[in-house]
């Protein structure tokens, strides 16, 4: 499945239509027909989503978002609301309650798969953070991060793109009283990544048309894509109505967007939604980042140590049990290593297992873990990953190793590496995950008396 849906909605047929819309596009539905099942609902099967009815008659939406965002357990779900009367003032009270997104009846498919598909992505993105942060916190390196706790204090500048300096400016007076944080304003696309280089800003408003032929949804794309900018907040302005543009624009990773002419308040709302939602997931990454420096990140290559990927390798069970799904494990040795320290030097193989932790990086998914785990072996585990997935993922290591020589530091040459790999293929059944990594070490060793350079799987008892 993409991913659970919980619908809330205390009317019967319309709980029918979208969970035939949702359900089409291979969605797992769940639904409630109240609040209070709601958010018993919301804890028992920790959905990936929530789409939740407004007017509700034990209790309305609003305040069942409210409670949702309180909780420690459901806090972190995205919620959609959905109501049939599309006003400013009824968006403002649910994003101020901590919804992420709405919906008006009827459903435009066009908007509601692309705000799905949309906010899945967040949920996957805040959920590996959250694991990776669990994993910290058990092992006493980092304190609890929550989600409620955090404010949209001052920071980067929020960065306007107005298809006119007339409305640029309207914007400006708006967001400068009611939130009181910089702003920079351009027309001009290629201006505005200049500044996002320079300014570093926190949130992006940006119109669908710039001047000059600028393109909105081009400045879009191209933030996600620049390292210094693909973590901001982007709200895409489109002209009312346009609900392809809309969709086009959150398919790029804009975060949200908003129909003009809007309230500006209803700007603000969503401005101070996703500001804080970046300051969430900013927090995460630090707390993860400082916390496991000293204590789980292998000094040399900057990878994570034994330590974590045993710690962390419970989330990856944990996860596979809920999912029902599998998952794979690698261990990765590089072939005669003790040779190039030999013949070249301490200094040399140190080069090498850089080198090599490089390359093993820029081949594995952002949900894998990588870690060392002594000397030149190290270890890899892939989340949601199959036997062919396994062994394409492998492959593809083994020949970016083996691909070109490895630069030796002080003009000392160069030297041509080779790695072998042993593959496990585990699943929800596996509850002992020291015999899984022995499992994938007893590939490698099949690996290394089969000639080295090579994947090995490992095969089961008949």
């Amino acid at each position: 499945m993409s991913g659970r849906v919980l619908v809330v909605d205390d009317v019967a047929t319309n709980r029918l239509l979208l969970r035939a819309k949702l359900s089409s596009a291979y969605y797992d539905v769940v639904v409630a027909e109240n609040g209070t099942q709601a958010l018993e609902m919301a804890c028992s099967e920790q959905p990936d989503m929530i789409m939740l009815d407004v007017m509700m008659p034990d209790m309305d939406g609003f305040e069942v978002c409210a409670i949702l965002k309180a909780g420690q357990e459901t806090a972190h779900i995205p919620v959609i609301m959905v109501t049939a009367l599309d006003t400013p003032e009824e968006r403002i009270r649910g994003l101020e309650a901590g919804a992420d997104d709405f919906l008006t009846k009827p459903f435009n498919d066009l908007a509601l798969f692309a705000r799905v598909r949309n906010l899945m992505r967040m949920k996957m993105m805040f959920d590996e953070l959250r694991l990776r942060d669990l994993t910290s916190r058990e092992l006493g390196l980092t304190d609890f991060v929550s989600e409620q706790e955090i404010e949209v204090e001052a920071g980067g500048p929020i960065l306007l793109a107005p298809p006119c300096l007339l409305q640029g400016a309207e914007w400006d007076a708006q967001l400068r009283e009611q939130l009181g944080l910089a702003t920079i304003v351009t027309t001009s696309e290629r201006e505005a990544m200049n500044l996002a280089r320079l300014e570093l800003p926190d949130c992006f408003v940006v119109h669908q048309n710039l001047m000059e032929g600028g393109d909105g949804l081009r400045l879009v794309s191209a933030l996600r894509a620049r390292p210094e900018t693909r973590q901001a907040a982007v709200i895409l302005v489109v002209e009312n109505g346009d609900v392809q543009t809309a969709a086009k624009g959150l398919d790029l990773g804009a975060s949200d967007y908003i129909e003009s002419p809007f309230d500006g308040s209803e700007l603000v709302a969503r401005i101070r939604s996703q500001l804080r939602r970046k300051r969430y997931s900013d927090r995460l990454r630090s707390n993860v980042r400082n916390g496991l420096m000293m204590a789980v990140i292998d000094p040399l290559t900057g990878i994570y140590n034994r330590r974590y990927a045993s710690q962390h390798m419970n989330r990856v069970m944990e996860r596979a049990r809920e999912t029902e799904g599998v998952f794979a494990v690698m261990m990765i040795d590089l072939d005669k290593f003790k040779s190039i320290n030999d013949r070249f030097g301490h200094d040399a193989g140190d080069a090498v297992l850089r080198e090599f932790s490089r390359r093993l990086q820029e081949n594995i998914r952002g949900v894998d873990l990588v870690a060392r785990f002594g000397g030149e072996e190290f270890f890899v585990a892939m989340p949601d990953v199959d036997q062919a997935a396994a062994a394409h993922a492998a492959e593809r290591i083994r020949r970016a190793v083996e691909g070109s020589p490895v630069v030796l530091p002080g003009g000392a040459g160069e030297v041509s590496v080779t790695v072998s790999v042993g593959v496990a293929i585990a699943s929800a059944a596996d509850v002992d995950a020291e015999a899984i990594i022995k499992r994938a070490d007893t590939a490698l060793f099949d690996a290394k008396e089969s000639g080295r350079n090579r994947v090995t799987f490992f095969a089961r008892a008949a």
